[in-house]
């Protein structure tokens, strides 16, 4: 692994945010293959402003480290580090009128049987990604869990479907 050199200090790459792109490119790559248009899922780093929301919209926010007993810090055995980890939390919103076409069906996916279907395949893709293709540095993922989706339901005033849920990832993190 590289460290970068600073002053006399010498400092870790900057994996957080290697890992966010990597995760946000890669759901949104394979989800998006599955649609017949192959661009209908948008995926956010942020809550976007209303003026630039599209549905259906997943929003992939970091939301911490620290959540289990391993994210305190196992010693790495090469070097100084340890076993570091962070919570990402994808938030998955459709709009009422929103319809896709799913590659093989006949019938356009909406409301709740979109949600359903974004829900299930978000996971897969959540699950699946190949972090070789994504990574920009050296990164050694160790361990990665997406947990069940929760607040699953329609939001009448606004007219939005929506769900949420936590995935946890570790990795290794050389100091160096």
């Amino acid at each position: 692994m590289e460290i970068e050199q600073v002053g006399e200090e010498r400092m870790a790459r900057d994996f957080l945010n290697v890992i966010e792109r990597a995760l946000m490119m890669g759901v949104s790559d394979t989800i998006n293959s599955l649609t017949e248009s192959g661009s209908d899922i948008h995926v956010f780093g942020e809550f976007p402003d209303t003026e630039e929301l599209k549905f259906p919209a997943v929003v992939v926010t970091q939301t911490g480290s620290g959540v289990q007993e391993q994210f305190v810090g196992q010693n790495v055995s090469e070097g100084t580090g340890e076993i570091y980890g962070i919570g990402f939390t994808f938030h998955i919103i459709v709009d009422k009128n929103t319809e896709i076409s799913v590659t093989g069906t006949s019938e356009p996916y909406k409301q709740r049987r979109l949600l359903n279907w974004l829900m299930l395949n978000i996971a897969n893709s959540v699950l699946d990604i190949d972090w070789d293709v994504y990574k920009e540095e050296s990164l050694e993922v160790c361990e990665r869990n997406l947990q069940a989706y929760r607040n699953i339901g329609f939001i009448r005033d606004i007219q939005y479907y929506g769900a949420s849920a936590d995935f946890l990832l570790t990795f290794k993190n050389y100091r160096s």
